[in-house]
C-alpha cells in the first residue's frame, strides 16, 4: 500500500512538473511579445534591434509588396504561378528601397507605433490601426485572445477588434532562444499603397 501511494506522489509530481511546463512554453512567446512592445512604446530603437529579426522581417515585406505589385499591374496573370515565384524573386531588388525604408530601426518604431513607413512614403495609416499602438494593446486579454501557435511560430492579430483587413499579423520566431518579430503580414490598404509607391518608381526608372 505505502508503495503504490508513494508511486502516486511520483506521478502526480511529474504531471506537476509537465503542466508547470506547459504553461511556462504558452506564456513564454507572450512575454516576448511585451518586450517588443515595450521597446516601441518607449521608442528604444536599441532594444527593438535586439529582438527583431531583420532578414526573415524583410524577406516577408518584400514578397508582400512585390506580390501585391504583380496583381495591381496585372502581370500576376501573365506570368502564372511558377513564374510569380520567379518575379518575386527577380523583383526583391525593385522593392528592397521601399523595405529598407520600413525596417531600420527608428521607422520600423513609427510603421508599428503610428502606421507611418517613414519620411517621404507612400505607406500610410490612421495611427488607431498601428498594430502596436496604445489603443491597440489596451486590453491584454483582448490581445491574448487574438493570438495564436502555428507550429514554432506564434502570431498576434493586431489591432485585436479591428475588421480581418485591417490588421496587421505579427509574426514571432524563437531565434536563440528568444522570441523576436520575423514577420508583419500588412492590412491590404497598406499593402496597395507601398505596391503603388513601388509601380510608381519602376516607371520613373522607364523614363
Amino acid at each position: 500500500m505505502a508503495e503504490l501511494m508513494g508511486g502516486m506522489r511520483w506521478t502526480l509530481r511529474i504531471a506537476g512538473i509537465l503542466g508547470i511546463l506547459l504553461i511556462a512554453y504558452g506564456i513564454w512567446p507572450v512575454v516576448g511579445f511585451y518586450r517588443i512592445a515595450s521597446a516601441v512604446e518607449a521608442r528604444d530603437a536599441a532594444a527593438l534591434g535586439k529582438r527583431v529579426d531583420f532578414r526573415a522581417l524583410r524577406k516577408s515585406l518584400v514578397k508582400q509588396i512585390v506580390s501585391t505589385y504583380l496583381e495591381l499591374t496585372g502581370k500576376e496573370k501573365k506570368f502564372g504561378l511558377l513564374g510569380k515565384t520567379i518575379a518575386i524573386g527577380l523583383g526583391t531588388s525593385y522593392a528592397d528601397p521601399i523595405v529598407a525604408r520600413l525596417i531600420n530601426e527608428e521607422t520600423l518604431i513609427d510603421l508599428l507605433s503610428k502606421g507611418r513607413t517613414g519620411d517621404g512614403g507612400g505607406g500610410r495609416m490612421s495611427p488607431e490601426l498601428a498594430p502596436f499602438s496604445k489603443s491597440a494593446l489596451k486590453s491584454g486579454w483582448t490581445t491574448w485572445l487574438h493570438s495564436e501557435y502555428r507550429g514554432e511560430d506564434y502570431f498576434v492579430y493586431l489591432p485585436p477588434d479591428k475588421p480581418a483587413d485591417k490588421q496587421f499579423r505579427v509574426k514571432l520566431s524563437l531565434s536563440q532562444w528568444q522570441w523576436k518579430l520575423a514577420g508583419i503580414d500588412l492590412p491590404k490598404p497598406l499593402r496597395v499603397q507601398l505596391a503603388q509607391e513601388l509601380a510608381e518608381q519602376r516607371e520613373r526608372e522607364k523614363d
